[in-house]
């Protein structure tokens, strides 16, 4: 198992040196080809923390503090499984490399939370936030990785294709032949300081323009509100309401679809005979309901893990900006019919 010293003595430098480049000591200056031998040691021997050896009784070798920016509130994050699974996906990798939590800031209504970051050695974002708001925090010029959002080309982002998600899920219903497709979603905005700004949502554009190239388009079949089970069940009530009900609807998540279910089985249309659903996200719930959901999944708790990774990687010494984007795949069950 790599040591600090066999490190020191492949890469030519003392054990402290090596203990400093390692903990990403900020105060510590070394020339940069220095810094970089003893990295390039450390990955050569596949040097581990203390928590990685699992049974070594060695003290560890660094001390990794980070904040997490998150831009909901915990009621939001617990109604909607998409940030949750972000947030364990950084928790797992964390404890895997021995990186510790200091800070955790989230926004409560529209009003930005107080950022510090000092003593920390570098930020996650989660979700869409405007990265003008992290450069007046003090101590900004730590590393910072934003995930769901591409705040800046200094920083490193993981994402998932949008876009392509909601292209896939619009192929199916067409696929399938259906012609009157709704959309139902929310509204999207990017946090700044104390206020937001509202911006059109990729899914959104996607629907609007495939419906437009094949000439179907209808403005009475979007339905517009906020997010979450509750919202997709108020808007498939006003859908059914205001009558002509579309033959299939793209939805914008899972958690709208949810509700969107139940609004359509209180009114005995039946899905997918009558009407037919494709989402976004994958969330565990959306297997277990009737009939359970075609969807497609996003890998929400890989891209925590994959911006831990970035983080780390930052702390050993890379400084070009990464962009990272995660895969998504149609997952076909009942929800569409021709499973």
């Amino acid at each position: 198992m790599a040591t600090i010293k066999e490190i020191a003595r492949i890469a030519e430098v003392s054990s402290s040196t090596v203990s400093r480049v390692l903990r990403q000591d900020m105060s510590f200056s070394i020339p940069h080809e220095t810094r970089r031998k003893v990295i390039d040691v450390a990955r050569t021997l596949n040097y581990r923390t203390k928590k990685n050896r699992k049974s070594m009784g060695t003290e560890r070798d660094n001390d990794w503090r980070i904040g997490l920016v998150i831009w909901c509130s915990e009621q939001f994050e617990f109604s909607d499984p998409f940030y949750m699974t972000i947030r364990q996906g950084i928790e797992k990798e964390c404890e895997k490399h021995g990186v510790s939590i200091r800070r955790i800031f989230r926004w409560i209504e529209d009003v930005s939370p107080a950022l510090d970051f000092s003593g920390l050695n570098g930020v996650i974002v989660v979700g869409k936030v405007e990265a003008d708001i992290l450069l007046q925090s003090s101590h900004s010029e730590v590393p910072i990785v934003y995930i769901d959002h591409h705040g800046s080309n200094q920083y490193d982002s993981v994402q998932f294709d949008l876009a392509g998600a909601a292209r896939c899920a619009m192929e199916r219903l067409l696929e399938l032949g259906h012609q009157r497709i709704g959309y139902m979603g929310g509204t999207s905005y990017i946090r700044q300081h104390d206020s937001i700004q509202y911006i059109e949502d990729e899914r959104q554009t996607v629907y609007m323009s495939m419906m437009r190239e094949r000439e179907l388009f209808r403005d009475n079949s979007m339905f517009i509100g906020s997010w979450g089970a509750d919202e997709g069940y108020r808007l498939m009530r006003q859908a059914i309401q205001q009558g002509d009900v579309p033959e299939a609807f793209f939805v914008a998540s899972d958690p709208m679809a949810i509700g969107a279910l139940r609004a359509l089985d209180e009114s005995g249309i039946k899905v997918p005979d009558q009407v037919a659903i494709v989402s976004i996200d994958d969330i565990d719930l959306s297997q277990y309901v009737t009939p359970p959901l075609t969807t497609v999944k996003v890998y929400t708790e890989e891209m925590g893990v994959t911006a831990v990774k970035l983080l780390v990687d930052r702390f050993l010494g890379r400084e070009l900006p990464l962009k990272v984007t995660v895969p998504t795949e149609l997952i076909i069950r009942n929800s569409c019919g021709s499973t």
